[in-house]
């Protein structure tokens, strides 16, 4: 199903009815789980690709009022927060990152590469070099010979592993 909410959101050409009817019907199947990646995939979709950061931000704060969010794991996840930064750097609105930033840490989500990366993009594209170089200064290499924790979504019943990255983003920023 989040193929065909990519495919819909993302693909030329767009059709963004039919992307929120797929969305519309995992939903309401009982048997599946909606998970942050369909979140994500909308949220790409409105921001990213639609351009419409009004309608990305809107489905990014539905999240925890919606009808899924029951979901097995907690929501917004890592997956969902990388949407939205990177929605935010795409449509350069990093003025927003900070309440959000504080907000992924207030949710207890783990920052990953990804969201770093994005960050030091989206603060260097708006020539915050000194905000994008902290954010790289901050990230730790993990341990030789091991992925870093947190960068792809956990598999059910694991218990995650440390964390690799000390927070990448100073509380003040």
């Amino acid at each position: 199903m989040q193929l065909l909410i990519d495919a819909y959101g993302c693909i030329e050409p767009i059709d963004l009815p039919a992307m929120e009817k797929v969305f519309a019907e995992l939903v309401a199947d009982s048997s599946v789980t909606v998970q942050g990646t369909h979140w994500a995939a909308l949220i790409n979709a409105y921001g990213c690709v639609h351009k419409d950061l009004d309608m990305a931000l809107s489905t990014f704060n539905a999240i925890p009022t919606h009808s899924t969010s029951s979901a097995a794991s907690a929501l917004p996840d890592a997956v969902v927060y990388e949407a939205l930064i990177n929605t935010l750097v795409t449509l350069r609105r990093m003025d927003l990152v900070p309440a959000y930033l504080d907000r992924l840490r207030a949710n207890g989500v783990h920052m990953t590469a990804y969201i770093a990366n994005l960050l030091i993009k989206g603060y260097a594209s708006v020539g915050d070099l000194d905000r994008a170089r902290a954010t790289f200064e901050a990230l730790q290499d993990p341990q030789e010979g091991v992925a870093a924790p947190h960068n792809h979504a956990p598999h059910q019943n694991k218990q995650p592993a440390p964390s690799a990255f000390a927070s990448p983003i100073p509380a003040d920023a």
